[in-house]
């Protein structure tokens, strides 16, 4: 889907911190996605996107698409730009962005949905939350915490290659962002892949989803019997259990990719008649 096109609405909802405006299109939603969450969210100099909070349970990430702005990590205030990635792990690191350039701030991010076991507090406002339901506290937030190091550049990760098992087309290099950032149950990685390579080998997920957003660059998308393109600023979301796909630049390509890390994960691939359980791969049984 073309992000530009969909609908946003604008945010907050439920809190009124001064300050505070935004406009989100919840693009994980309109793709299937319902293991996670993406968005992407934009404001206008001088405003925060969200009202300061943390939670206790879920993992939450951020990507600057474009702007410039501070990102706020409890005690600590980073200046940030387009390509900055930050990974807000649980606990009481309260955080948000603000936009302090010129032109809007655009994030794409997203997170885990466990909302009947989280928890967590708008530290600014008084307010915590439990199970999705919000209520006023006097009590005070917890001491704030919070490390620059969950915030990172992509120009400064590493690069590596990557040749697919199971297709010799699938070739990319790519740059992990999220461990850098202390995220252990959020994959997101920059991707590069040449024209004429494959993003991956044509496969499908039985337990999480899985995300791309296309930074530069133009592919031939095939998802089940569906053949479609896609190119700058397009978003695709591949629900745990969908149909297989994959992704055949027509140009180079670049792109932001993530999902679930779950161990007991099944990925199968049918063109190559295999699946991976447990980190081995296995033949597909008959009539898979």
């Amino acid at each position: 889907m073309r992000v530009e096109e969909m609908p946003a609405e604008k945010r907050p909802r439920r809190t009124h911190g001064e300050g505070v405006r935004s406009e989100v299109r919840a693009v994980g939603n309109a793709t299937g996605l319902t293991r996670m969450g993406v968005w992407v969210r934009s404001f206008d100099p001088g405003f925060a996107g969200t009202n300061r909070h943390f939670h206790e349970v879920e993992e939450e990430w951020a990507y600057l698409l474009s702007g410039v702005g501070v990102v706020r990590i409890g005690p600590h205030r980073i200046d940030v730009r387009a390509g900055h990635f930050v990974g807000f792990p649980p606990g009481p690191r309260p955080h948000h962005f603000v936009a302090t350039g010129t032109e809007p701030v655009v994030l794409l991010e997203g997170g885990e949905r466990r909302p009947q076991e989280d928890a967590g507090w708008y530290v600014d406002e008084g307010l915590v939350w439990r199970a999705g339901e919000i209520e006023r506290t006097r009590a005070a937030p917890p001491p704030e915490a919070g490390d620059p190091e969950q915030c990172i550049h992509v120009d400064d990760v590493p690069t590596r290659d990557f040749q697919h098992a199971v297709d010799p087309r699938a070739r990319r290099v790519f740059r992990s962002l999220h461990r850098a950032s202390g995220l252990s149950r959020q994959a997101v990685k920059w991707t590069r892949v040449s024209a004429g390579d494959r993003s991956t080998a044509y496969h499908t997920h039985d337990r999480t989803d899985e995300w791309l957003y296309i930074l530069e660059g133009r592919a031939q998308v095939r998802v089940g019997d569906d053949r479609f393109e896609v190119a700058a600023g397009d978003f695709l979301g591949h629900a745990a259990g969908g149909p297989a796909h994959v992704m055949e630049p027509m140009t180079e390509l670049t792109y932001l990719m993530g999902g679930q890390i779950d161990p007991d994960d099944v990925v199968t691939y049918p063109e190559a008649g295999v699946r991976r359980r447990g980190g081995r791969l296995e033949p597909l049984d008959a009539g898979d």
